[in-house]
């Protein structure tokens, strides 16, 4: 059994022109690495397309990737992933409320802006300027997590938030639909000047990663289907689903032991190193 899924695997990957499915296994990696970390996935993928000269997949590759580590987020917050479904059936709203208002800014943001984000995306110009600025916000974020040195709430209970939190992250999160914004560093640094633990910024976080990432993958789900993955064969993009969502799984729990340790402005001194290195690319 296992010589034939091998064997059927060889035949997919040998059939992809200039070894472009090694450089999509890259990818994913890149992708679960950087969907978590403080350091943009968006930007990331640019670059590293860029630099490999992947055009096979296009957005639709994107999609799957990000479906990829979606379901990471998903199983490492099960359990309050599981408290969200069983709240409306228990007659609690408030969660739902918030992550609502949180969804729609980069709802309504990612549907106004989407044919200029869309233009920027593949761009090292674009990804360069949107990862200086994740650099400030996350020096930003660090100063604000020492200035209010928050207390976390109790791992099983729900995280403390107002409603005034979901929003500024809200914001935060439009904010990271440009290419080199990193979505984790923008929300959890927004949750962290808002006075959040780092503990609960990272669990809201991702919590509101959930909506909003399955919303753009459903909007752009019928032109990925449209455009198709080109010369990339299906059983690639699925072990680069798989890749990218166990790689997701194991950056996740670093980021949150980063947390703990302090250690944004090492990842904001890196974000503007590329980002340097970016624009240079791109001028």
């Amino acid at each position: 059994m296992l010589s034939t899924i091998e064997t059927a695997l060889t035949q997919e990957i040998s059939g992809v022109a200039d070894g472009d499915a090694w450089n999509v296994f890259l990818l994913a990696v890149i992708q679960g690495l950087t969907e978590f970390l403080p350091v943009s996935s968006s930007g990331h993928l640019a670059l590293g397309k860029s630099v490999m000269g992947l055009e096979a997949g296009g957005m639709a590759l994107d999609v799957a990737l990000h479906v990829g580590t979606l379901g990471a987020i998903v199983w490492a917050f099960r359990k309050d992933v599981g408290a969200l479904l069983r709240d409306p059936f228990e007659g609690r709203y408030l969660s739902w409320i918030w992550l609502v208002v949180a969804t729609l800014p980069v709802a309504v943001i990612g549907i106004v802006f989407k044919d200029s984000i869309t233009a920027a995306a593949g761009t090292a110009v674009a990804a360069g300027g949107g990862l200086l600025v994740t650099s400030a916000a996350l020096l930003v974020g660090e100063r604000s997590r020492r200035k209010f040195d928050a207390p976390a709430s109790p791992a099983d209970g729900p995280p403390l938030f107002r409603m005034r939190d979901a929003l500024v992250m809200g914001f935060a999160q439009a904010a990271a639909i440009w290419p080199g914004v990193s979505r984790s560093g923008s929300t959890i640094s927004a949750g962290l000047v808002r006075g959040l633990s780092a503990e609960d910024a990272a669990r809201l976080s991702f919590l509101m990663s959930i909506p909003a990432i399955s919303g753009a993958a459903i909007v752009e789900l019928p032109g990925a289907i449209e455009e198709g993955f080109g010369s990339l064969h299906g059983g690639v993009v699925l072990g680069a689903m798989v890749l990218a969502g166990l790689v997701g799984w194991g950056a996740l729990r670093t980021l949150l032991l980063v947390l703990r340790k302090g250690s944004f402005p090492y990842f904001a001194g890196y974000c503007a190193l590329l980002g340097t290195v970016a624009l240079l690319m791109g001028a």
